[in-house]
C-alpha cells in the first residue's frame, strides 16, 4: 500500500471513529436518566446521516483497489445500513420507535471499535484489548443490531403501506409498478440468510485471533465484515 493511500485510510478511519464516538456519547447522555427513545432521531439524525453516508466511500475504496474487501460484499453491507437510515428519514413513525435506539446503540459501539481497530492496524499499533473487543463484542452486538434493523423495517411497513411511500401503480408513464412495502418485506429474507453466515465467519475470525495470541495480521482496510 502506498504512503498516500495509507495516510488517507488512517485519516478516514480516525474521522469515522471520532464521529461514531460523538454519536455514542450523545446517545448515552440522552439516556442517562433512563431509557427514552423519544427525540433520539432529532438529536443525532444528522450525524448518523453524515457518518453512515460517508461509509459509501468504502465501496469506492474497494472499487479502486486500496482495500481488499470484495466490492459486492461491501456494497451489500453499506447498502443495508444506508437503507435503514433512509427509512428513518422518510418514515416518521420509526424515529421514536424502540428499535431505532437499539440499532443506533449497536452501530455506534461497533463502529467505534471497528474503525479504531482498522486505523491502528494500518500502522501496526493495535493493542490486544482492542482486538479482543473487535472479535468478541459481535456475539451480542451483531444479533442485537440485526434485531434493531429488522424491527425498524417492520415498524415502517404500516406507514409505507398506508401512505403509498415510493409506491407506483400502473398505468403510468413508464408502465411499471413498484410496491415499496413488499420490497421491505422481501428484504428481510436477506437478514435471515446472512445472519448465520456472517455470525459463523466472525466466530472463525475470533478463533484465529485467540489462537495467535492477538497477533492476527489485520487487512489494512476501512471496512470488513460488519458485526451488525
Amino acid at each position: 500500500m502506498g504512503v498516500v493511500s495509507k495516510a488517507y485510510l488512517v485519516l478516514y478511519n480516525a474521522v469515522q471513529t471520532i464521529g461514531w464516538a460523538y454519536i455514542l456519547m450523545k446517545l448515552a447522555l440522552h439516556h442517562k436518566d433512563g431509557y427514552n427513545p423519544n427525540g433520539v432521531w432529532d438529536l443525532i439524525g444528522k450525524e448518523v446521516i453524515l457518518f453512515q453516508g460517508a461509509a459509501v466511500l468504502e465501496i469506492v475504496h474497494s472499487l479502486i483497489g486500496i482495500v481488499k474487501t470484495p466490492v459486492a460484499t461491501t456494497f451489500v453491507q453499506v447498502f443495508s445500513r444506508v437503507a435503514c437510515v433512509f427509512l428513518a428519514t422518510i418514515v416518521p413513525t420509526t424515529q421514536n420507535y424502540w428499535s431505532l435506539t437499539l440499532m443506533l446503540f449497536c452501530w455506534s459501539i461497533t463502529e467505534v471499535i471497528r474503525y479504531s481497530f482498522y486505523a491502528l492496524s494500518i500502522v501496526n499499533m493495535v493493542p490486544y484489548f482492542l482486538g479482543w473487543l473487535r472479535y468478541t463484542t459481535f456475539y451480542i452486538l451483531y444479533p442485537m443490531g440485526v434485531l434493531g434493523e429488522t424491527s425498524t423495517i417492520l415498524a415502517s411497513i404500516p406507514f409505507v403501506t398506508e401512505n403509498k411511500v415510493l409506491t407506483y401503480s400502473m398505468p403510468n408513464f413508464l408502465n411499471v409498478s413498484f410496491d415499496f412495502a413488499f420490497f421491505l418485506k422481501f428484504s428481510l429474507i436477506f437478514y435471515v440468510v446472512g445472519l448465520p453466515w456472517l455470525y459463523m465467519h466472525m466466530i472463525s475470525q475470533r478463533k484465529r485471533f485467540i489462537a495467535t495470541g492477538g497477533n492476527t495480521k489485520a487487512t489494512p482496510t476501512s471496512q470488513t465484515k460488519k458485526e451488525n
